[in-house]
């Protein structure tokens, strides 16, 4: 058995029992010493243990896709189109429960609307929109009307009747004043009149609507 037999069975490590042959064989009794060799051993680092379990994903956030309102429910609380002539300077915007608004622009339902009828999309279709009275700040008598939001779907579209009544409020020329107490038109003219006014826009009345037609409007007089 060898001297490197000894040491690797007592348990030293291999480079020492190195170290330890080169002393001893670094020279003899009576000669020259010789140059004294280095070994240096590196001992490579071992790598980090892998994590038994992989990382947990980042969950994502979906957007919700967007649906279009059929019958948006901002309106529950404002009053119902109905065959009751609605408050001439009412602050409120009336609805028209169960309407589809994503199906384009249709009539709105029989009753009485106080709108705008904002232009002609033909010879005979016209397209309006609910509108309500603001007052002005500080004033009492004094306002303004305004149509929903921009980008608002709620908007209508009907047939003028061939024998709508209309009744202006600042006569068939435009150059009178023909109002009642309530501030609405009396003066009877043609349905082309109405045409030529609708047409042009910012015509707001009271419009009633029957079967699809639009059968009356009587102007409101805004100064």
């Amino acid at each position: 058995m060898t001297t490197f037999d000894l040491f690797r069975r007592a348990g030293v490590p291999a480079a020492a029992v190195a170290l330890f042959s080169l002393a001893a064989c670094s020279g003899t009794a009576g000669s020259a010493a010789g140059p004294t060799a280095t070994v240096t051993v590196t001992a490579t680092p071992a790598a980090p243990a892998e994590s038994s379990a992989p990382a947990a994903p980042t969950p994502s956030v979906s957007a919700a896709p967007s649906v279009p309102v059929a019958d948006p429910t901002g309106d529950d609380k404002w009053p119902p189109i109905s065959d009751k002539t609605p408050p001439v300077f009412g602050g409120v915007f009336q609805s028209d429960p169960g309407h589809d608004f994503t199906r384009g622009i249709s009539p709105s339902r029989d009753g009485v609307l106080r709108g705008e009828l904002r232009t002609m999309q033909d010879a005979n279709v016209v397209e309006y929109v609910p509108v309500r009275f603001v007052r002005d700040v500080g004033g009492q008598t004094t306002g303004h009307f305004e149509g929903p939001p921009e980008g608002d779907a709620m908007a209508f579209a009907a047939q003028i009747d061939k024998n709508v009544v209309f009744l202006s409020a600042v006569g068939c020329d435009g150059n009178d004043q023909t109002i009642n107490g309530d501030y609405v038109g009396t003066q009877r003219c043609s349905r082309n009149k109405l045409i030529l006014r609708a047409d042009k826009g910012e015509l707001y009345a009271l419009i009633t609507v029957k079967g699809g037609h639009i059968v009356k409007v009587v102007e409101i007089y805004t100064p």
